[in-house]
């Protein structure tokens, strides 16, 4: 039987069909504004991780080819030498002597030290040079030394500022170790006893104060515990939580501060509270620490595993890298982190990205990072090549 239909009637059959077509269009368009506004609403956990989508770099692959010339510079008593590269000058010591050279392996001027178990720490500029065990130090620059001093008690560690100032931390006869911090000219401008052992001091950027780390026990356990004082001032600006580690190296920014254990790492915030925190996944081998960023060594020779963890900022996972080769030396040097195996030393950006390569041989241990080059260091010999990344 046939369907009657009227005008009016298929005039309403398209009036409902356009209705339904709005009404579904409408239900679409809501839903991209939910979404869009949702997206929006929680940008901040999704936006860094775009980050770095779509940019590409090209490995730069380096030749390695070693400088002629006054390179390689040789070292007697090389058991013992030590070199640090500060501001177009390589600085080396012996047991018993300071030499500094240009960047071309020329030699600038060599001074004696005689300390026994000399330590060189170089900044900006600035070297340091003191005994551990001993009372003597001494503050050098490339035209003259600025000053020598001796501690009151056996010299522990040493640090050393952009600026010059240089803090020592001592034993103490009544205390379990003892601080003084001295001006570029030599002059004292902050000290204290402390009931805790300091194992790492780390200056502000201006040098007017510090971010203080000490290790004590708790309940069987070693602790670490940050303190950030100011060098004007006898109070504390904050005092942080413990974090059951050993120090290793620590760092401070922004009034915060991170702190690198022998197993695990913390950063705190202004308040000294933990903010966040890493276990490392294997051995610690090494590390840098520069401001908020750090690089980790963490080697496993029994299973043959070795990786490098890279942590960009507080608020950043850390990003791993594994190698085939045991990873000997690692150095954080403007905005990279350089990282030396047995066969290769690679710069890697804080995102994990590889920058620039160079293959060496298995006879260098260390290395220093200049603008142009780098400086291999080798068991009796220091060797130059070229490095662009």
């Amino acid at each position: 039987m046939a369907n009657n239909y009227t005008m009016d009637d298929i005039v309403e059959v398209k009036k409902r069909e356009k209705r339904r077509k709005r009404l579904f269009k409408m239900l679409i368009f809501l839903s991209i504004v939910i979404i869009v506004g949702g997206l929006y609403s929680y940008r901040e956990k999704w936006l860094p991780k775009l980050q770095g989508i779509g940019e590409k770099y090209q490995t730069i692959i380096n030749d390695g080819k070693l400088a002629a010339g006054n390179f390689p510079i040789y070292m007697s008593n090389s058991d013992s030498y030590q070199m640090q590269f500060s501001d177009s000058v390589i600085y080396m010591i012996s047991d018993a002597d300071l030499y500094l050279y240009n960047q071309d392996g020329g030699l600038i001027d060599s001074r004696q030290h005689a300390y026994s178990n000399a330590v060189l720490k170089t900044s900006d500029g600035y070297a340091l040079i003191y005994e551990t065990g001993g009372k003597k130090f001494r503050l050098e620059t490339e035209r003259k030394t600025v000053y020598t001093e001796s501690a009151d008690n056996d010299i522990v560690f040493a640090r050393l500022s952009d600026d010059g100032y240089v803090a020592i931390v001592t034993l103490s006869e009544k205390y379990a170790s003892s601080i003084t911090v001295y001006d570029d000219n030599g002059e004292i401008v902050y000290g204290r006893e402390c009931v805790e052992r300091i194992i790492d001091v780390s200056f502000d950027d201006n040098s007017k104060g510090a971010v203080l780390s000490s290790i004590g026990a708790d309940n069987g356990s070693i602790i670490t515990k940050c303190e950030k004082v100011s060098f004007n001032s006898e109070k504390s600006e904050w005092k942080s939580d413990p974090v059951q580690t050993y120090c290793m190296a620590a760092s401070n920014f922004d009034n915060g501060a991170l702190v690198l254990g022998d197993d695990k790492c913390a950063y705190y915030n202004s308040k000294g509270n933990i903010i966040s925190s890493y276990v490392y996944s294997g051995t610690f081998a090494g590390c840098d620490v520069s401001g908020e960023k750090a690089a980790v060594i963490l080697n496993d020779d029994k299973r043959r595993k070795y990786s490098i963890m890279l942590m960009k900022d507080s608020k950043s996972e850390p990003f791993m890298i594994y190698a085939d080769d045991e990873l000997r030396f690692v150095q954080i040097y403007d905005e990279l982190a350089y990282v030396m195996t047995k066969t290769s030393l690679n710069a890697y950006d804080f995102d994990g990205n590889l920058r620039s390569t160079v293959a060496i041989t298995d006879s260098y241990t260390k290395f220093r990072r200049s603008d142009k080059y780098i400086f291999l260091m080798g068991y009796d010999r220091i060797d130059r090549i070229d490095y662009e990344s």
